[in-house]
């Protein structure tokens, strides 16, 4: 990637050196995705305390609770996808985090699960575009070459944000009991505040703004932006296989995540403290996962690598919940499952920002994020509702096909260097 120098730097209005900022945003788009594991397992180590405070809360409304908050983040992706194309990747980020912030540390003076349901819906409004816009920021100042290492340092976030949760879980829930997993996820507003002051504008949009302008004077437009530029013929069918990924991914991500900790608590008979320390180990293996995995999409290409990841992690996900293990085995097939499913993850968005133009890159990836998010709302109630016939451990075993049915959609797309 070539971009020229020919700005003043992060407050003005030209175009920066990526070289001198990729280290800021690197930082800032790590930052923001612990925010987006934080608040995952916010949820999911609430949920079990929900059922102490609001004892006439059932598996069903916790499921609703859940559905609200991927219902928001869906229609979340929709709106700050177009904002970063037609006004800057930088604005949409800062404003999505923000939002994010305010709404969910008002999520911690619920009063009853239909309060929370709400504000958990809202909160998905902020947050549902962050991984999308972050992505697309941060891979714009990084060289082709190197993305899917990049990636991989970015999904970084999500064990350290998931690991601070769990601490603050751990130490602080017993005295101040669920809401201050809510009151964590207010400190995004100073992210919000760092990106603003510190962050350049992504240099290659601002190449592309200028490249408009120039083609409106000469007579020869630059294609618009828009949703329906997604539905021509030339992206219609990468949009198509996006979505599948990012649907398939969603599915296994809200249904492992929103429900292992109860499955542990409750099928298990792990205390809080217990499955908090299990879980934080889950995080210190999925950190070396995305370090694997970012080497193996360089070194092996994107493609091959996440549909051997996907395959893998089927048949891990299927032996570690469907079978029956006495507790060190389970353990041991459960880091295995968090693992290969990181890695997964670690490639994920450099393979995503190749198969869209500049123009659409953002609106692209946050809409096919956002439409797998879409279709898997139903996921924790459809879980939930099942899980009082069969059992929670039986419905999670059951989610491995969504693995198989990414790896159909990885093999569906190519490793694209075209549109950098």
């Amino acid at each position: 990637m070539s971009v020229a120098a020919t700005g003043n730097g992060p407050t003005g209005h030209g175009i920066v050196d990526p070289a001198k900022y990729k280290g800021k945003v690197l930082a800032a788009t790590i930052a923001g995705y612990a925010f987006d594991g934080m608040d995952i397992m916010v949820f999911a180590l609430a949920a079990p305390l929900l059922f102490n405070a609001w004892p006439s809360l059932t598996l069903v409304q916790i499921g609703m609770i859940a559905t609200c908050m991927l219902l928001g983040m869906s229609f979340g992706g929709y709106i700050f996808g177009p904002i970063a194309d037609k006004f800057g990747r930088k604005k949409a980020l800062v404003w999505c985090i923000a939002f994010f912030g305010i709404t969910t540390g008002l999520a911690g003076f619920s009063q009853n699960y239909i309060q929370l349901a709400a504000l958990r819906f809202l909160a998905g409004l902020g947050l549902g575009a962050e991984w999308a816009l972050g992505s697309t920021l941060l891979q714009e100042f990084t060289e082709p070459a190197k993305r899917a290492k990049t990636s991989s340092y970015m999904m970084l976030g999500w064990p350290i944000g998931y690991g601070l949760t769990v601490l603050v879980s751990y130490f602080l829930t017993p005295i101040f009991g669920w809401p201050v997993l809510y009151w964590l996820g207010a400190s995004s507003i100073f992210l919000a505040i760092y990106i603003q002051v510190a962050i350049p504008e992504s240099p290659i949009w601002l190449k592309l703004q200028e490249d408009k302008k120039r083609g409106i004077s000469t007579g020869a437009p630059v294609a618009s932006v828009g949703f329906s530029d997604l539905l021509k013929k030339q992206n219609i069918r990468s949009f198509f296989y996006v979505v599948v990924i990012c649907t398939s991914l969603m599915c296994t991500y809200w249904a492992v995540n929103t429900w292992l900790p109860t499955i542990l608590a409750r099928e298990r008979g792990m205390s809080p403290k217990a499955y908090s320390t299990f879980l934080m180990m889950l995080q210190i293996s999925a950190a070396l996962a995305y370090l694997v995995g970012g080497f193996c999409g360089d070194k092996f290409g994107k493609r091959p690598s996440m549909a051997v990841f996907s395959f893998l992690s089927a048949v891990t996900l299927y032996v570690w919940l469907g079978m029956e293990w006495e507790d060190t085995m389970f353990f041991v097939w459960g880091a295995s499952a968090w693992i290969v499913a990181s890695a997964i993850w670690a490639i994920l968005s450099a393979y995503l920002v190749e198969q869209f133009p500049t123009n659409i890159r953002a609106v692209g990836v946050a809409a096919g994020f956002s439409t797998g998010r879409l279709i898997a709302t139903i996921v924790p109630l459809a879980m939930g509702a099942a899980a009082q016939k069969i059992g929670l451990t039986a419905v999670m075993t059951a989610m491995a096909i969504f693995y198989l049915i990414c790896m159909f959609g990885v093999l569906m797309l190519k490793d694209s260097k075209a549109h950098i």
